[in-house]
């Protein structure tokens, strides 16, 4: 289905975003931001038709259906929220929300309005999942043993809103999310317990390593980190075989692999934002939730909120059948 989009800020990540919802069908119809003139830059570069001045006027504005919001990540729920209650869909940046309780509002508001809200996490529409799913649903792999993940870079900016606390900075919101997103989804399930320590600079974490218990003697851990060299990795490794993606969160703009022992799978450069539009778009045409609705986006924001919990309390966190952190 065609939507007319409109953008909450002229942000980085929309770069990517405004070429995938043209290559998916979409039209781009207007962009607000607090500068006019880089709203002005920013729409004739990704050819939207105008600009507002504020996020209100665009939440407003008739001709818009859908809106993306990748704002800071304190300003996911409001102003999603926001877009919700003014009849529009909206596609939100991850983190979906600073925590479980906020997922469970913009729940609420979303049942009161019908309208269709995702968690933008692109790497799930990779077609390298869907292989490595059904792999492991064939046995491929045996029983899962251990997985290990990890995304890191170096953010030297001091100014990014990634460093202040009040603002959901921080390396598990940035980018440790889609080590938690991506083992959560090859496991099949949710962790029964976590744990995790961090490095807190400023009061937020800088680097953060977790662990993850799945039961059925299955664990992982993970790492991430805004202050080390860069680099992404995902593996599992079950009792039959060892499975590893080079390039497992993106960008994908180059040749991936897949690979299961002496199995090897390859992917040419492609765009898994276009695929996660287009998921959205058939979400809103037929009425239904995308592929990864709500109850996964509360799911991950308890694990997040697990993690978090663990490493200020220095121990293990577990977590109830309804995926709750307890105590």
């Amino acid at each position: 289905m065609t939507l007319r989009w409109g953008f909450l800020g002229a942000s980085r990540i929309g770069h990517a975003l405004a070429p995938a919802m043209r290559a998916a069908g979409q039209s781009l119809v207007a962009v607000a931001a607090r500068d006019p003139e880089r709203a002005r830059t920013y729409a004739l570069k990704h050819g939207f038709a105008r600009t507002h001045a504020s996020y209100e006027a665009l939440l407003q504005d008739p001709e818009i259906d859908a809106i993306y919001n990748p704002l800071p990540n304190d300003l996911h729920v409001p102003w999603s929220a926001r877009a919700l209650e003014a009849g529009k869909h909206v596609l939100c940046e991850k983190p979906f929300a600073m925590n479980a309780a906020e997922v469970e509002q913009l729940m609420a508001v979303q049942q009161g309005t019908g309208r269709v809200i995702s968690e933008a996490f692109m790497h799930r529409y990779h077609p390298q999942y869907e292989q490595a799913r059904a792999l492991i649903a064939a046995g491929e792999l045996g029983e899962l043993r251990t997985a290990t993940a990890g995304y890191r870079f170096t953010l030297t900016n001091p100014a990014d809103y990634r460093w202040e606390a009040d603002k959901g900075g921080g390396a598990l919101y940035d980018v440790g999310c889609y080590c938690v997103s991506a083992l959560r989804l090859l496991a099949g399930r949710e962790p029964l317990r976590v744990s995790a320590t961090l490095h807190d600079v400023g009061g937020i974490d800088a680097t953060l390593v977790g662990w993850l218990d799945f039961g059925q003697d299955f664990t992982a851990h993970f790492d991430c980190s805004l202050e080390a060299a860069g680099g992404q990795h995902l593996s599992l490794v079950g009792s039959k075989g060892t499975l590893t993606l080079d390039v497992p969160f993106g960008p994908h703009q180059r040749v991936t692999h897949l690979d299961l022992g002496e199995r090897h799978f390859t992917y040419e450069p492609n765009n898994p934002y276009e695929l996660m539009v287009a998921d959205f778009g058939r979400a809103v045409g037929t009425q239904q939730e995308p592929t990864w609705g709500l109850g996964d986006a509360l799911a991950q924001a308890r694990v997040l909120d697990a993690l978090f919990a663990s490493a200020r309390r220095s121990e293990v966190v577990r977590l109830t059948a309804s995926g709750a952190p307890t105590g």
